[in-house]
């Protein structure tokens, strides 16, 4: 499957994250099934990581890279870490 890449809230459609920047998000995991496993909103925390280091799993890297600035997205991903 790889990625699955739903807009929820297109973004400002000029600013995207570029290699090297460290991006600030909001998300919430859930497995396919609905139930939650982690938010960032439950702990009013944003999540903070750069892009290109490898921080995160695939998944986030590959669907954050194509947000502008405000743009809300649904990823679906088969990538698992470890």
């Amino acid at each position: 499957m790889g990625v699955e890449i739903e807009t929820i809230t297109p973004g400002d459609g000029r600013t995207f994250p570029k290699k090297g920047q460290t991006c600030v998000v909001h998300y919430v995991g859930s497995l396919t099934d609905g139930r939650k496993f982690d938010s960032s909103r439950d702990r009013d925390k944003p999540f903070r990581f750069k892009i290109g280091k490898q921080e995160v799993i695939r998944g986030w890297e590959d669907g954050v890279v194509q947000m502008s600035v405000a743009y809300i997205l649904f990823v679906l991903c088969d990538f698992l870490p470890g």
